[in-house]
Protein backbone atom coordinates (compact mmCIF):
# COMPACT_ATOMS: atom_id res chain seq x y z
CA UNK A 1 0.00 0.00 0.00
CA UNK A 2 1.27 3.30 -0.61
CA UNK A 3 1.20 6.58 1.24
CA UNK A 4 -0.24 10.03 0.45
CA UNK A 5 2.09 12.95 1.52
CA UNK A 6 0.91 13.06 4.72
CA UNK A 7 1.27 9.80 5.88
CA UNK A 8 -1.55 8.12 5.81
CA UNK A 9 -2.53 5.26 3.87
CA UNK A 10 -3.40 5.76 -0.08
CA UNK A 11 -7.03 5.25 -1.12
CA UNK A 12 -8.15 2.07 -2.43
CA UNK A 13 -9.05 2.66 -5.74
CA UNK A 14 -12.90 1.93 -7.02
CA UNK A 15 -13.25 1.83 -10.91
CA UNK A 16 -16.22 3.76 -11.71
CA UNK A 17 -19.53 1.32 -11.93
CA UNK A 18 -20.83 1.90 -15.56
CA UNK A 19 -24.59 1.31 -14.09
CA UNK A 20 -24.45 4.29 -12.21
CA UNK A 21 -20.91 5.76 -11.76
CA UNK A 22 -21.40 5.64 -8.05
CA UNK A 23 -17.95 4.75 -6.91
CA UNK A 24 -16.69 7.69 -9.46
CA UNK A 25 -18.08 10.09 -7.59
CA UNK A 26 -17.40 8.69 -4.22
CA UNK A 27 -14.37 8.79 -5.31
CA UNK A 28 -14.64 12.65 -5.79
CA UNK A 29 -16.30 13.21 -2.41
CA UNK A 30 -13.09 11.13 -0.79
CA UNK A 31 -10.44 14.05 -2.28
CA UNK A 32 -12.82 16.90 -1.66
CA UNK A 33 -13.25 15.35 1.96
CA UNK A 34 -9.37 15.26 2.39
CA UNK A 35 -8.68 18.69 1.33
CA UNK A 36 -10.81 20.05 3.61
CA UNK A 37 -10.16 18.03 6.58
CA UNK A 38 -6.66 18.03 5.66
CA UNK A 39 -6.36 22.02 6.44
CA UNK A 40 -6.77 23.10 9.65
CA UNK A 41 -8.24 26.42 8.48
CA UNK A 42 -11.59 24.64 7.06
CA UNK A 43 -11.31 21.57 9.39
CA UNK A 44 -14.38 22.20 10.54
CA UNK A 45 -16.80 25.43 9.96
CA UNK A 46 -15.59 27.83 12.61
CA UNK A 47 -12.19 27.99 13.99
CA UNK A 48 -9.77 30.27 16.37
CA UNK A 49 -7.61 33.40 15.64
CA UNK A 50 -5.18 35.16 18.09
CA UNK A 51 -6.98 38.74 18.28
CA UNK A 52 -3.59 39.71 18.73
CA UNK A 53 -3.10 38.30 15.44
CA UNK A 54 -5.84 40.24 13.83
CA UNK A 55 -5.15 43.42 15.18
CA UNK A 56 -1.39 42.92 14.52
CA UNK A 57 -1.70 41.92 10.47
CA UNK A 58 -4.85 44.19 9.88
CA UNK A 59 -5.76 47.08 12.54
CA UNK A 60 -7.88 46.78 15.28
CA UNK A 61 -10.76 48.36 13.66
CA UNK A 62 -10.67 44.95 11.98
CA UNK A 63 -12.98 42.92 14.62
CA UNK A 64 -15.49 46.02 13.84
CA UNK A 65 -15.28 45.02 10.19
CA UNK A 66 -15.86 41.21 10.86
CA UNK A 67 -18.32 40.57 13.41
CA UNK A 68 -20.98 39.26 11.39
CA UNK A 69 -18.21 36.31 11.11
CA UNK A 70 -17.79 36.24 14.92
CA UNK A 71 -19.03 33.11 16.66
CA UNK A 72 -17.82 33.94 19.93
CA UNK A 73 -14.35 35.39 21.80
CA UNK A 74 -12.72 33.07 24.03
CA UNK A 75 -10.93 33.45 26.88
CA UNK A 76 -7.74 32.66 26.12
CA UNK A 77 -7.15 35.77 23.99
CA UNK A 78 -8.86 33.99 20.57
CA UNK A 79 -11.54 34.83 18.67
CA UNK A 80 -13.66 32.33 16.78
CA UNK A 81 -14.35 33.34 13.27
CA UNK A 82 -16.75 31.33 10.19
CA UNK A 83 -14.15 29.73 8.10
CA UNK A 84 -14.35 31.16 4.92
CA UNK A 85 -12.98 34.52 6.22
CA UNK A 86 -9.93 36.24 4.74
CA UNK A 87 -8.85 36.63 8.21
CA UNK A 88 -8.66 32.33 8.67
CA UNK A 89 -6.98 31.84 5.18
CA UNK A 90 -4.19 34.43 6.24
CA UNK A 91 -3.77 32.77 9.39
CA UNK A 92 -3.85 29.07 8.45
CA UNK A 93 -2.07 29.68 5.23
CA UNK A 94 1.42 28.65 6.75
CA UNK A 95 -0.17 25.65 8.71
CA UNK A 96 1.05 21.73 8.16
CA UNK A 97 -1.32 20.15 6.45
CA UNK A 98 -2.84 17.05 7.60
CA UNK A 99 -5.48 14.94 9.47
CA UNK A 100 -5.90 15.98 12.90
CA UNK A 101 -6.52 12.36 13.37
CA UNK A 102 -4.79 9.88 10.75
CA UNK A 103 -7.30 7.20 8.77
CA UNK A 104 -7.23 4.26 10.58
CA UNK A 105 -7.12 0.29 9.21
CA UNK A 106 -10.07 -1.79 8.10
CA UNK A 107 -9.01 -4.21 11.24
CA UNK A 108 -10.09 -0.69 13.66
CA UNK A 109 -13.16 -0.26 11.63
CA UNK A 110 -14.26 -3.62 12.03
CA UNK A 111 -13.68 -3.49 16.01
CA UNK A 112 -15.45 -0.94 16.06
CA UNK A 113 -18.28 -2.32 14.31
CA UNK A 114 -18.38 -4.74 16.20
CA UNK A 115 -18.32 -2.63 19.42
CA UNK A 116 -21.97 -1.49 17.39
CA UNK A 117 -23.47 -4.40 16.57
CA UNK A 118 -23.58 -3.25 12.70
CA UNK A 119 -21.41 -2.73 10.10
CA UNK A 120 -20.88 0.88 8.92
CA UNK A 121 -22.14 2.22 5.31
CA UNK A 122 -19.47 1.71 3.02
CA UNK A 123 -18.87 5.40 1.97
CA UNK A 124 -17.98 5.88 5.77
CA UNK A 125 -16.13 2.81 6.21
CA UNK A 126 -14.03 4.67 3.85
CA UNK A 127 -14.14 7.89 5.01
CA UNK A 128 -12.34 6.66 8.67
CA UNK A 129 -9.46 4.58 6.41
CA UNK A 130 -8.94 7.74 3.47
CA UNK A 131 -9.60 11.06 5.02
CA UNK A 132 -9.28 10.88 9.22
CA UNK A 133 -10.22 8.56 11.94
CA UNK A 134 -13.26 11.62 12.85
CA UNK A 135 -11.86 15.30 13.90
CA UNK A 136 -13.22 17.33 11.23
CA UNK A 137 -16.71 18.42 9.89
CA UNK A 138 -19.47 20.86 11.14
CA UNK A 139 -20.25 21.81 14.68
CA UNK A 140 -17.66 19.96 16.59
CA UNK A 141 -16.70 17.40 14.66
CA UNK A 142 -17.60 13.47 13.27
CA UNK A 143 -16.91 11.82 16.16
CA UNK A 144 -14.20 8.70 15.72
CA UNK A 145 -14.94 5.49 15.86
CA UNK A 146 -11.88 4.51 17.99
CA UNK A 147 -11.14 5.47 21.93
CA UNK A 148 -8.09 7.56 22.87
CA UNK A 149 -7.56 10.22 20.31
CA UNK A 150 -6.91 14.20 21.60
CA UNK A 151 -6.60 17.06 19.62
CA UNK A 152 -3.64 19.16 20.75
CA UNK A 153 -4.18 21.26 23.07
CA UNK A 154 -7.53 19.59 24.46
CA UNK A 155 -7.64 18.62 27.97
CA UNK A 156 -9.89 15.24 26.77
CA UNK A 157 -10.00 12.92 24.17
CA UNK A 158 -12.02 13.63 21.18
CA UNK A 159 -15.44 11.93 21.67
CA UNK A 160 -15.59 8.23 20.25
CA UNK A 161 -18.70 7.10 18.31
CA UNK A 162 -18.24 3.73 19.41
CA UNK A 163 -17.88 4.28 23.30
CA UNK A 164 -21.37 6.56 23.18
CA UNK A 165 -23.17 3.98 21.76
CA UNK A 166 -22.17 1.57 24.70
CA UNK A 167 -23.19 3.92 27.34
CA UNK A 168 -26.30 4.85 25.83
CA UNK A 169 -26.84 1.06 25.38
CA UNK A 170 -26.14 0.88 29.05
CA UNK A 171 -28.67 3.33 30.03
CA UNK A 172 -31.53 1.95 27.55
CA UNK A 173 -31.00 -1.40 29.63
CA UNK A 174 -30.77 0.17 32.89
CA UNK A 175 -33.91 2.03 32.38
CA UNK A 176 -35.62 -1.24 30.75
CA UNK A 177 -34.52 -2.77 34.05
CA UNK A 178 -36.28 -0.67 36.17
CA UNK A 179 -39.18 -1.54 38.85
CA UNK A 180 -41.78 0.29 37.37
CA UNK A 181 -43.84 -2.13 34.53
CA UNK A 182 -45.05 1.53 33.05
CA UNK A 183 -41.72 3.19 32.61
CA UNK A 184 -40.30 0.41 31.06
CA UNK A 185 -43.07 -0.07 29.07
CA UNK A 186 -43.15 3.37 27.65
CA UNK A 187 -39.30 2.79 26.85
CA UNK A 188 -40.35 -0.62 24.77
CA UNK A 189 -43.13 1.66 22.73
CA UNK A 190 -45.69 -0.45 24.47
CA UNK A 191 -47.64 2.30 26.18
CA UNK A 192 -50.86 2.84 24.88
Amino acid sequence: MTSSPYGVPAPLRHEPSPETGQEADDDALIKALQDRAWDPGLRFDRVDVPVAWIIERYGKHRLEQIRNDIVSYGSDGTVELKVETEEVTDYYADAPRGPLFPPISLPDIEKAEHRIGRRLPELLRRLYTEVANGGFGPDGGLASPTDGNRAPGHVRDWPCAASVHERNRQRACHHRGSSSPTAAARWNGMSH
